[in-house]
């Protein structure tokens, strides 16, 4: 794990007592770093104010509320447009009661404009302490400017204590009261552990005992009786949080993100419409799940990814919740789930409202891409898109053209429709758990001799079909096209990274059950039964094949479609079968096939 994933937790709050007892001893600090309290007290006898790039800035992510350090590139630039923000600042209220005709102080009083980081995909707006998504509505991370750490951890104290620490430690160790060379750090030897100066807070207070040694002690008894014990033993002190001010790593400019070389637009299905905040969620997940396997497996590698959740759903009035209108009030909150996921398919097959719902994300998808290339003119990627299960199916239809029966509807509703779709090339279409084959299958009369046509390559290179066997929306591509690859078996997804990777995985797998055992025999036939059965089938042996040549080479596809997850790294419980549809986004296999399909070069 890098550095940047710091877990952050409030240590009177969330991090339990014992931790902070037996955590950095004060003398196991000096041991580590070969010198002794007095001796670095006298080389360095006062203190000045930390420099730009001693100072980090943090944001707390949306998905796991940890704090994660900025790059220096971004953590320099929020600090300068800080300190010119606080100059401004100090100096309107120093000449708040001065007069100056001839003056035009607008420089002094107008407001820091906001900083763009994380590879420009993010605005810093330090007025609220804010960081928000720049080309999606939503998403926002709190941001805190960081003095001081807890030592080993580095986790930053919360800014309000450190405003008052970083304050009395200056006061403290000040250059001019302490130039004749006697200072408070170097007139207490090391053995009697001398205090200088306390700070007391609600929970906790910290003690001076010389300028490198500054030390946080709970106020809990336990601690107040450890202390007390310890005394009348003879001990000099006792062990408490070692601190350390300034971060551990100088920011500087060369650390920045990479150019963006491949955007993927991430489309969702159904359920939108009752969680608006959940394609932002879904993406971070498998943003995180990419970036991990990158850094772990291809760490020099210099190509990066960014992900833009795409929701459609939201801005679409559909029926005009007509449906709500002649809901029975009977199993309220079945319905009303039946109402914000399911309704969607329904929507989406009306010949009403089905182009409404393709304009909607087409519209969305052009809009982001047109908000992305205004910002970067010269930008020359190239884009992908990964969709799920309903997702598929708008996207494709988009993609190609599909206007099925509701031409007329449609240009009622929007006349300037372009039948073109998209204002941009895709690469790659990645399809989880897509019913994709179904909705075709429904709108073309196919034989078992002829073969449908699909998507060109020059509307989409590559197209691949990810899918878990326990997953009940997903469907097979292959045999559609050519029905001889019924007989043939899906690409197996192999374990990244190999035996290794495979470990890693199911270590990683936080949301997959375990399995659980029927009590019981079947009775008669059951669903069940058929899905017990699929897997019995799949883990235990192959699926039986009439011939050997299940097709013939001039109906051979010229890439594989269908990918499917191997079914011991996403559980085999029976409830899992509800849950197979949405475990893709944490999955670490489906992150480290997406990633080496988007650049092949990497396994190379």
């Amino acid at each position: 794990m890098s550095s940047d994933l710091l877990t952050t937790v409030d240590p009177f709050c969330e991090l339990p007592i014992e931790t902070l007892e037996s955590g950095v001893g004060l003398d196991d600090f000096t041991k580590e770093n070969g010198m002794d309290i007095a001796e670095e007290a006298v080389e360095i006898s006062y203190a000045e104010k930390l420099k730009p790039e001693e100072i980090r800035w943090f944001y707390k992510d949306g998905v796991d509320k940890r704090w994660i350090e900025f790059c220096g590139y971004d953590s320099l630039r929020i600090e300068n447009a800080w300190r010119q923000k606080e100059y401004s600042n100090n100096s309107t209220n120093n000449n708040h009661d001065a007069v100056d005709n001839n003056h035009d102080d607008d420089n002094n009083t107008k407001d820091v404009e906001n900083v763009v980081v994380k590879g420009g995909m993010y605005d810093v707006e330090l007025d609220n302490m804010r960081c928000v998504s720049i080309y999606w509505p939503g998403e926002e991370w709190e941001i805190m400017r960081a003095t001081w750490y807890y030592d080993a951890s580095w986790i930053p104290l919360e800014p309000e204590h450190s405003k008052v620490i970083e304050e009395a430690h200056l006061k403290l160790f000040d250059k001019q009261n302490n130039s004749t060379g006697s200072t408070p750090s170097d007139a207490s030897p090391s053995h009697t552990y001398k205090v200088l100066h306390t700070e007391h807070f609600s929970e906790f207070h910290v003690d001076w005992h010389a300028i490198n040694d500054v030390a946080l002690y709970s106020e809990y008894t336990t601690s107040k009786l450890m202390r007390s014990v310890t005394t009348r033993l003879g001990f000099s002190k006792t062990s408490g949080y070692q601190l350390r001010r300034g971060y551990k790593t100088i920011a500087v400019m060369d650390d920045k993100p990479y150019d963006i070389d491949h955007l993927v637009f991430v489309v969702h299905g159904i359920g939108q419409k009752r969680d608006t905040g959940k394609i932002i969620r879904n993406t971070a997940l498998f943003r995180d799940c990419v970036d991990w396997c990158k850094e772990k497996y291809f760490p020099s590698s210099k190509h990066r990814i960014e992900f833009f959740p795409v929701e459609w759903r939201s801005s679409l009035k559909l029926d005009g919740d007509i449906v709500d209108a002649i809901t029975p009030y009977s199993v309220m909150s079945i319905r009303h789930l039946l109402n914000t996921s399911a309704m969607d398919i329904m929507y989406y097959t009306s010949p009403l409202y089905g182009g409404e719902v393709r304009l909607g994300l087409q519209k969305e998808l052009n809009r982001l891409h047109h908000m992305f290339v205004s910002r970067h003119p010269n930008w020359s990627g190239k884009i992908s898109i990964l969709a799920h299960s309903l997702g598929c199916v708008i996207v494709y239809d988009i993609v190609t053209g599909w206007m099925g029966h509701d031409k007329h509807l449609l240009s009622q509703i929007s006349p300037d429709i372009s039948p073109d779709g998209l204002k941009f090339n895709i690469e790659n279409m990645f399809c989880l758990g897509s019913p994709l084959s179904v909705f075709l299958a429904l709108r073309t009369r196919t034989t078992s001799t002829n073969k449908i046509d699909f998507v060109p390559q020059y509307l989409c290179k590559k197209f691949f079909n990810i899918f878990h066997w326990s997953d009940p929306v997903a469907y097979r591509m292959e045999p559609l096209l050519v029905r001889g690859y019924s007989k043939i078996e899906p690409v197996l997804i192999m374990p990244y990274g190999g035996v290794d990777g495979q470990q890693d995985n199911e270590e990683r797998e936080v949301e997959s059950p375990t399995d659980t055992p029927i009590r019981g025999g079947d009775k008669g036939w059951s669903l069940w039964g058929l899905v017990r059965g699929g897997w019995n089938n799949k883990e235990g042996g192959s699926s039986p094949i009439p011939d050997n040549n299940p097709i013939r080479p001039d109906e051979e596809l010229e890439q594989r479609l269908d990918y499917v997850l191997r079914a011991g790294g996403l559980g085999r419980n029976y409830l899992y079968t509800v849950r197979a549809h949405t475990a893709y986004w944490n999955n670490y296999d489906v992150a480290y096939f997406v990633l080496t399909k988007l650049f092949p070069n990497l396994e190379t």
